[in-house]
């Protein structure tokens, strides 16, 4: 074999050791990098004071939530509320409105879970009181868990585990060990 041929065929040994050895150098230090960028997988959360989460449905408001302190996950998907009072609106005006001290706001399920004892008034004076109230945001309904008491102003009581309430108030369905009071004046 000539000289040249010997030094071009070596040449091309070394370059190709070299460049798998940089491609296997890259991989490392690139796997490190999206380690780095994407967070060790721990859960991190942010605390916000004074947080309002609105839905809106064909641009008008269609319910609003005022929490005294937020904390969203690092997975945007769910937010923890302390403090919440909010309304539902029909046509621009409140027909409901809620307070409870803790609450969950799922985004992704787009479904708010309000606990601690909850406590929902409509625009006609008729209170709900229950442990936990939830709504799908997509369903009309607010469900109504754990010592449900429903007063309608004052003449009507219903005691239950769980009940559903349209949001205009218009249907009430109770259910799970029920009593029903009325009182005449």
């Amino acid at each position: 074999m000539k000289k040249r041929t010997k030094f071009s065929i070596i040449f091309l040994i070394v370059f190709a050791v070299l460049g798998v050895a940089a491609f296997i150098f890259s991989a490392r230090i690139t796997a490190d990098f999206k380690k780095a960028l994407s967070g060790d997988g721990s859960l991190e959360s942010v605390t916000i004071k004074d947080i309002v989460i609105t839905e809106t449905k064909d641009g008008i408001k269609y319910w609003e939530i005022y929490s005294a302190i937020g904390e969203y996950d690092s997975t945007k998907v769910n937010a923890k509320l302390t403090d919440i009072v909010g309304n539902y609106y029909q046509k621009g005006k409140v027909i409901m409105s809620f307070t409870a001290p803790t609450g969950i706001y799922s985004a992704d399920k787009k479904k708010v879970t309000l606990t601690g004892g909850v406590r929902v008034v409509g625009e006609d004076d008729t209170e709900i009181t229950a442990n936990e109230a939830s709504w799908a945001t997509a369903d009309d309904k607010v469900y109504a868990h754990g010592n449900v008491v429903i007063r309608k102003q004052y003449e009507i009581v219903a005691l239950s585990n769980s009940a559903s309430i349209t949001t205009d108030f218009k249907k009430i369905e109770i259910y799970d060990n029920t009593e029903l009071r009325i009182y005449k004046k």
